[in-house]
């Protein structure tokens, strides 16, 4: 695959949709032996990849990227995610897979790119100076999220003006619906939320597939038992386990697993049956 003229790998090189989407039509009999897919088997096929892409949106194995999105408090309750909201991108998450919130430095505006821009780390990065400890340094705290917003509602003081310690996430549509708490004050504070990086649901025929190369063979034989129905045919059992196997792959290349949360009883800090060696004991 060529690389870019900045060294950066070309994801626009590879295989196109119609590619991906002949292919698929020939695994079920349409168009082989040499003849190309008639325009309108290619139109559906093209509407099948969108809509499946926008099925994988939603399951987390699919997607091959987490992105940090990232606002700057405003004291106010509720922070929208969606096009042109607070977390500004083209569509609203389903959900929010984890959150934190940035402890300013004294003097710093709310500009980072994300997680870890290229400034974040440099030779100052240990040296407190001064002004103490958040002197050119700030700090992340992690926000625990409130599962439903029926126990965001259990909330007896919802306007608490403090330390953010939670979040809930409320996936409205067009915009979802971000509310820390309890609410920290303007300009000291940054939210930063982690979400599932956006699969492309507005392809058209000549567009190149910008995925994972392991995408394609994927894309190709899911498509391939979506689109069979559709010519009068149940998938054969060759498509269905090649689209198992091709699922399988990519669960397995983006499968993260996160460490195991343990209820404050039993850390070594709060539990008064504590004793050395406790925190390396397996479940």
């Amino acid at each position: 695959m060529a690389g870019a003229t900045d060294g950066t790998p070309d994801k626009t090189t590879g295989y196109t949709v119609s590619d991906l989407v002949g292919m698929a039509l020939r695994q079920i009999g349409i168009g082989a032996m040499g003849t190309s897919p008639n325009p309108p088997d290619v139109a559906d096929g093209v509407m099948h990849l969108n809509m499946m892409l926008a099925q994988w949106q939603r399951r987390k194995f699919l997607v091959p990227n987490l992105v940090d999105l990232f606002c700057p408090s405003t004291g106010a309750s509720v922070y929208y995610a969606g096009p042109g909201g607070d977390f500004d991108m083209p569509l609203r998450p389903a959900q929010v897979v984890a959150a934190y919130a940035r402890l300013l430095a004294s003097g710093t505006s709310a500009t980072q790119d994300g997680d870890f821009s290229g400034g974040d780390f440099n030779g100052n990065d240990f040296d407190t100076g001064s002004d103490g400890l958040l002197a050119g340094n700030p700090i992340d705290y992690s926000l625990t999220p409130i599962p439903s917003y029926e126990d965001y509602a259990g909330l007896s003081l919802k306007g608490l003006k403090t330390w953010p310690n939670y979040f809930y996430y409320n996936p409205a549509f067009p915009s979802g619906e971000f509310r820390p708490w309890p609410i920290p004050p303007a300009d000291l504070w940054e939210f930063h939320i982690i979400v599932p990086e956006i699969l492309p649901t507005t392809l058209t025929a000549t567009d190149p597939i910008n995925l994972p190369p392991e995408y394609w063979d994927a894309i190709m034989w899911s498509l391939a038992a979506r689109m069979a129905p559709s010519y009068g045919q149940e998938a054969s059992p060759t498509v269905v386990a090649a689209t198992k196997s091709a699922l399988a792959t990519i669960r397995s290349a983006n499968m993260q697993i996160p460490t195991l949360g343990m209820p404050a009883i039993l850390t070594p800090l709060n539990n008064p049956f504590y004793w050395p060696g406790l925190e390396i004991q397996k479940l």
